[in-house]
């Protein structure tokens, strides 16, 4: 039998639970991500633990209609359930006592067209075709991290303004998020081995290399351009303005401007490269930024 998508999860929903019992709750919701993508979600609540890994069953019926049975997807979703659970309870109780919550207030970018639906509920601020909105860091590892997106009523509750939101941020981002920016040969030299890596590449050593900055998660780094003085004293170890690429939310690649390099060739990658190679929900920017020495600004 062959199931459409909205009987693929109510079977999926349906199989889990049975094979769970009844110490679980399995359920599905629709989940709003970046860009107003909506993802079926879906959460394996134990008795024991008061939070679960959510995982979304939309790439599950890709797999499904390439051929993938039934039994082997559900037996995957419980493996990156049991892979992912927390190990005990999670205290989130902190989250109603403000004077715990300041110390792990982050932000990150967004793009702003792309998400004016949500923003209309969260504090942010416009920053060029983009946003800045704010989490709460609840924990973080090089597997993942579990955040709560701070909503407009959560100011109303802690007495607080989006002013003191963002400067609790602008401190603790980089403070827990510690920059990442590395050559991108290096990256290269890392992920294949020299056998790979093509005679023309450029080299670590060339005049005019680009360069990949996110953070330590490498989990929405592209925010990471807001660091303070973190362009300006990289613009001037390299002696030049930068040209800012969102590759995605997760990272910018960043090229000296004495590369000579055109910014509609530089536009135009970026177009191409969202439209084939990324997710929606991982989608920053069309658009390519310029970073002046003199001004120290960020501008289209």
């Amino acid at each position: 039998m062959n199931y459409n998508y909205s009987e693929f999860k109510q079977q999926i929903l349906s199989d889990l639970q049975e094979r769970l019992g009844s110490d679980v709750r399995v359920t599905v919701q629709d989940i709003i991500k970046n860009n107003d993508t909506h993802l079926d979600g879906l959460t394996i609540l134990s008795t024991k633990y008061n939070l679960s890994p959510t995982i979304y069953l939309n790439s599950y019926f890709k797999q499904y209609e390439n051929g993938h049975s039934l039994s082997d997807i559900e037996n995957d979703i419980l493996k990156v359930y049991h892979d992912n659970r927390p190990s005990d309870n999670i205290d989130i109780s902190f989250f109603t006592d403000y004077d715990k919550v300041k110390s792990r207030i982050i932000f990150k970018l967004v793009n702003y067209e792309r998400n004016r639906e949500l923003l209309k509920e969260v504090p942010h601020y416009r920053f060029l075709d983009l946003s800045i909105v704010f989490n709460c860091l609840v924990e973080s590892s090089p597997s993942g991290s579990a955040t709560i997106l701070i909503h407009n009523q959560h100011l109303n509750y802690w007495g607080i303004t989006k002013d003191d939101l963002y400067a609790l941020a602008q401190q603790n981002t980089p403070r827990l998020l510690s920059y990442d920016l590395r050559n991108m040969t290096d990256i290269l030299k890392e992920l294949l081995s020299d056998e790979d890596i093509p005679a023309d590449a450029p080299d670590a050593t060339t005049s005019y290399p680009m360069y990949v900055l996110t953070n330590r998660y490498k989990l929405n780094g592209s925010g990471c351009i807001l660091y303070q003085n973190l362009l300006r004293d990289f613009a001037n170890r390299l002696e030049s303005d930068l040209f800012i690429l969102p590759s995605s939310v997760h990272e910018v690649l960043i090229i000296p401007v004495k590369n000579k390099t055109s910014p509609q060739e530089l536009s135009d990658m970026v177009k191409d490269v969202n439209s084939s190679q990324l997710s929606r929900e991982e989608i920053l920017s069309d658009h390519v930024y310029y970073f002046s020495r003199e001004s120290g600004q960020i501008t289209m």
